[in-house]
């Protein structure tokens, strides 16, 4: 995807931002591509072979990119173009959990790919922060030692975890699942604790799983995209210009907490009632669909219900299949998700809203009324073009490939790894 870099290569015309922006374009080209020409590279991104040249060799001295030999000669003939790949392991990304009884760590090239995978069973108190710092600290070492790499060898470590999260200060301001106290510096704590210095981030594991949705190349065009993570939890992020955006205290994408009926009594996590996560949650939609099922004795939700096998597959197969009961269930949930969709295009009109989670698996029925719900009435029609679908990645991948990005990211996008 290398418009990643053409935004900030028009920022400046000084001759040292130049170098430095040439060698950003051409590396996140390299990113996303498998092996490459000087000519190929010239003709993707627009810049003349000699430069193209200069840039290879000083990126390939600095181990950046490798040498993959030489490639096919054109039909024309002639001496055989030298072909370079991305040098994937010049550094390592770790990804950390905040645990609750299990400490995960994930070793990342920078292909987003797993080079190594950790856990840990722990037993420490819901309430007790401080060892759970020490818990996931601890990890990371121990997965460092383990896969045989030092803390030079780390280009950075992205901490995720759930709630309210203020990603540019290091903050989480309230977890939902921990028993914390508010407004805690989760990046100083784990500096503090960490033998080695690291560039730390920390992010919303939901909005981690949206972040790789930028690496389908149908979305890499998309510059508005919202992402809705949906489960018996509900997250997901919006992305802007390739960017995540947080907000000013991290509210943005707590899409779960919309109140979409005010008159319901089912409770949220959160405190309210109505909120979308509750209503769309796969328990609630399940009973609700077996209280429907005695209206309809012929279809197969009964069966299901009454041997305790009705599940939200069954429920999705049976809507594909067009039982009126299924469909009826899942009409309702499309309500839900129409009103929410609805909101997310008057306070942010992206381009795409990509969905993801259990409703990931419901199939043509769900998404084809869905897109055709928040489109039915005259008002909402104007945005036709919305583009509604369903996530590229399951979300355990997504979570680290997204979060892998992320620090990869920002990674090449420091001028000092040029010099």
């Amino acid at each position: 995807m290398a418009e990643e870099f053409i935004g900030s290569r028009r920022k400046s015309s000084k001759p040292r931002n130049i170098k430095y922006n040439n060698q950003k374009l051409v590396l996140s080209l390299f990113r996303y591509a498998d092996k490459l020409s000087v000519s190929e590279i010239s003709e993707r991104v627009g810049l003349s072979k000699t430069t193209i040249t200069k840039i290879t060799s000083e990126l390939v001295q600095k181990k950046l990119i490798l040498s993959a030999g030489k490639g096919e000669s054109t039909d024309e003939g002639g001496k055989k173009p030298e072909l370079f790949v991305f040098n994937p392991t010049y550094q390592y990304i770790i990804l950390v959990n905040l645990p609750f009884d299990e400490v995960r760590v994930h070793i990342m090239d920078l292909k987003s790919q797993v080079v190594f995978d950790y856990s840990k069973k722990i037993s420490i108190l819901e309430t007790d922060y401080a060892a759970c710092i020490e818990s996931a600290s601890h990890g990371i070492v121990e997965a460092m030692e383990q896969f045989g790499i030092t803390g030079e060898q780390v280009c950075g470590i992205m901490v995720y975890g759930d709630g309210i999260i203020d990603s540019s200060h290091g903050i989480i301001r309230y977890s939902v699942h921990h028993r914390w106290p508010r407004n805690l510096p989760v990046l100083e704590d784990f500096a503090r604790n960490l033998p080695f210095e690291a560039p730390l981030y920390i992010e919303n594991g939901s909005s981690l799983c949206g972040y790789a949705d930028l690496l389908d190349p149908v979305n890499q065009p998309l510059r508005s995209l919202i992402h809705l993570s949906v489960d018996n939890h509900t997250g997901g992020c919006v992305i802007k210009n390739h960017e995540l955006q947080n907000g000013t205290h991290g509210f943005m994408s707590e899409f779960g907490h919309t109140i979409i009926d005010p008159h319901s009594s089912l409770s949220c996590i959160c405190g309210a009632k109505g909120c979308f996560e509750v209503l769309v949650s796969p328990p609630v939609v399940l009973r609700r669909t077996a209280e429907l099922a005695g209206q309809f004795p012929d279809s197969s939700i009964p069966t299901a219900a009454a041997s305790g096998e009705l599940t939200m597959q069954a429920l999705f197969e049976a809507a594909n299949q067009g039982e009126t009961c299924a469909c009826q269930s899942l009409d309702q949930v499309i309500n839900w998700f129409t009103v929410l969709i609805r909101s997310m295009v008057i306070f942010h009109d992206p381009q795409k809203i990509i969905i993801q989670g259990i409703y990931q698996q419901a199939g043509a029925y769900f998404l084809e009324n869905l897109r055709s719900a928040v489109v039915s009435t005259p008002f909402f029609r104007t945005g036709a073009d919305l583009l509604i679908d369903y996530a590229p990645f399951q979300t355990d991948e997504a979570l680290l490939m997204g979060g892998a990005y992320y620090v990869c990211r920002k990674f090449l996008d420091n001028n000092q790894l040029y010099d």
